[in-house]
């Protein structure tokens, strides 16, 4: 076995991700020579897996939050291990490739997340490292340390110009996440050229200031000053950065310029490969790559089977409710739990608004759920998401269930990313309009897929004095314009129990929408209906006039209608209609059956949403809102956008 070669291991890392762009015709040479060290010094002597078990929980995770530095992730992870074939590399960037541009979600294949827009990851390695700490917290004792992972989070110099970045730096200072290490390639150009030069110093004192201790590298080219540099990350008790001055376009004909930044020509690639002398592409020297896979296994071969001497030596004397509470974190099993068998709704806040009757069954649910924790941006207290006897989670409680996230919804929707990433099943609570905020981390857990549940509450203009700037006027059509994000907006307690039992089932993203007014419940209202995105509440006697669609608090308007109509003769059929999107995944026989041809059909929802339209034919057959509200009671603007009954009686004559 010839002796690895480091220097010549490190170029071809640089040469073979270079051969990956080229071929592409796409991506970002400058940022990959500057950071190889960094990569090559992580996954050489710091980053702790398995190299057979990819999903193995106590790993330590890497977060990718700069895409543009996915070929050096993906030659690392070839490197490392059999995971990634030369084949997979050269089709970097290629349809249905198993290396696309921006890393994709694939823990079989090492890659803990899908990389977001700058500023995202790191949130999300806050998230695992919270969940890191509450793990850590509740499974570590004198005899076993079943969960120790380290989460390293890799930024650019655009993460920090992000606000997402510093809202999830202050958490990870505030609960003193010492297992969360980020390396900063501090290259000092961005696509519009140099940064100033004070500039990594301003984010190192800044994160000084929050809390961090902060790691300085003078020479990124020196493996041995990185590996110093995060040894004595891992070591420190506090969150850490460490900050590794890099030479941009290290190599090139163009080093510090941004001409490199986004495309390399094919002459100064040949020269780059030149002074590296290296010969060929998509080639790396066998002997030399053997030598150090040798090295990679003999780093990592213990680490598994140590942990699950552990892992034996804790099932050997807990009960069997803590075996299976542990291998739910483990296996991310499938939650099982019937709520309509365990909640009794004679105990539930009938007679109070949605939020409140929200709060009762997520208690149940959590005394049922372990894993099942979250919190809220700074509004506990109005959107009653809290588990009562779940307490906080703190410096000193990591293992509370309760998270105050203070006013950073865009840290709170990243962090759950993370949570969700690392088999939590987190929930997110704000008022409607905060979706805005959310709506780039929201978007991300679609993308991935993650069993995440976000509540939204103070859904209407009728709550009031709200004025223009926090009417939720659009905010639910956002909401359901994103692919793969269930969107609820269940109209009593039973419809609740039914949107929460699909949220717990399917491992996918869910909104709730819950009225911060007071509701009643309906005879014909159903937990399983729920499922199917529409049905009839409330059928005609004799004729059908009208089919009045409505959901959330929109139903109880809906019904109060429906006995106003009957005063004119007008039957209405109601149909409560918590998702659009499930009810148009039905059957036609189905959506026919609740919402046959040639009747007249009107929509009640007070919002802007137009894909309400999917469900009626013309504007007027919508009574909604389409303009900012303005800071008034809420029986003002009721009259004074014509929304009280008399004047939406006259509106629905004028109609049919």
């Amino acid at each position: 076995m010839s002796k690895l070669n480091e220097k010549k291991m490190l170029d071809e890392m640089r040469m073979l991700s270079l051969d990956m762009i080229n071929e592409a015709s796409c991506g970002y040479p400058g940022s990959v020579l500057a950071a190889a060290p960094i990569f090559y010094s992580l996954f050489t002597n710091h980053l702790v897996y398995d190299t057979v078990k990819s999903d193995w929980m106590n790993r330590d995770r890497f977060v990718l939050s700069d895409a543009k530095l996915s070929p050096l992730l993906y030659t690392s992870l070839y490197m490392t291990t059999e995971d990634y074939t030369m084949d997979d590399l050269k089709n970097y960037r290629v349809l249905h490739s198993v290396t696309p541009g921006i890393p994709e979600l694939n823990v079989e294949r090492r890659i803990e997340l899908t990389t977001g827009k700058p500023g995202e990851g790191l949130g999300i390695a806050v998230g695992m490292a919270m969940s890191g700490k509450y793990l850590a917290s509740k499974y570590s004792s004198k005899k076993v340390d079943l969960f120790d992972y380290k989460v390293y989070a890799m930024c650019s110099d655009e993460d920090f110009m992000e606000g997402s970045s510093y809202e999830s730096a202050m958490l990870a200072g505030e609960y003193n996440l010492d297992n969360l290490v980020v390396l900063y390639n501090a290259s000092g150009i961005s696509a519009d050229g140099a940064l100033p030069k004070d500039y990594s110093e301003k984010v190192a004192n800044t994160y000084a200031s929050l809390g961090w201790d902060v790691f300085v590298v003078k020479s990124g080219e020196k493996i041995s000053e990185i590996d110093k540099a995060i040894e004595s990350a891992v070591r420190s008790k506090l969150p850490s950065m460490v900050i590794v001055n890099t030479t941009f376009g290290k190599y090139s004909n163009y080093e510090n310029s941004n001409k490199i930044y986004a495309k390399i020509d094919s002459d100064d690639l040949e020269e780059i490969r030149t002074k590296l002398n290296l010969s060929g592409r998509f080639t790396m020297d066998e002997a030399n790559l053997e030598a150090y896979r040798k090295v990679i296994r003999t780093r990592n071969q213990q680490a598994y089977n140590d942990w699950y001497h552990d892992y034996e030596t804790y099932t050997s004397t807990a009960t069997e409710k803590e075996v299976q509470e542990l291998n739910d974190y483990i296996n991310d099993e499938d939650i099982i739990l019937n709520l309509n068998k365990v909640i009794d709704s004679e105990k539930l806040f009938l007679d109070k608004p949605m939020c409140d009757i929200n709060f009762q069954i997520m208690n149940v649910i959590s005394a049922f759920i372990n894993k099942f924790m979250g919190g809220t941006a700074g509004v506990a207290n109005q959107t009653k998401a809290y588990l009562k006897n779940g307490e906080d989670y703190k410096e000193d409680n990591y293992t509370g269930k309760n998270i105050s996230f203070g006013n950073r919804e865009n840290a709170l929707g990243l962090i759950l990313n993370g949570m969700a990433l690392c088999h939590f099943r987190v929930f997110g609570a704000a008022y409607l309009t905060s979706a805005d905020n959310m709506k780039s981390a929201i978007r991300s857990s679609a993308i991935m897929n993650l069993p995440i549940t976000y509540i939204f509450t103070h859904d209407s203009i009728k709550t009031e004095f709200l004025g223009k700037s926090e009417a939720p006027v659009e905010q639910i059509s956002m909401l359901r314009s994103i692919p793969n994000l269930n969107v609820y907006r269940p109209c009593d307690y039973k419809e609740l129990i039914g949107v929460w039992q699909i949220a717990l089932k399917e491992k996918k993203p869910t909104a709730i929408i819950v009225s911060k007014l007071p509701t009643e419940s309906y005879k014909f209202t159903s937990v399983d209906e729920v499922a199917l995105g529409g049905y009839v509440i409330s059928e005609v006697k004799s004729r059908l006039d009208v089919m009045l669609i409505a959901s959330g608090a929109e139903v109880t308007l809906a019904m109060k209608l429906k006995k106003e109509l009957l005063k004119s003769f007008i039957e209405a059929r109601i149909i409560s209609m918590p998702s659009i999107d499930e009810f148009m995944k039905q059957p036609k026989e189905y959506q026919n059956q609740v919402l046959p041809k040639g009747y007249k059909r009107m929509i009640i929802e007070l919002s802007s949403d137009k894909s309400l339209h999917r469900l009626v034919r013309n504007e007027e057959d919508i009574i909604g809102i389409n303009s900012y509200s303005k800071s008034a009671s809420a029986d003002e603007l009721i009259n004074e956008y014509e929304l009280d009954i008399p004047s939406i009686v006259i509106r629905i004559k004028n109609n049919i």
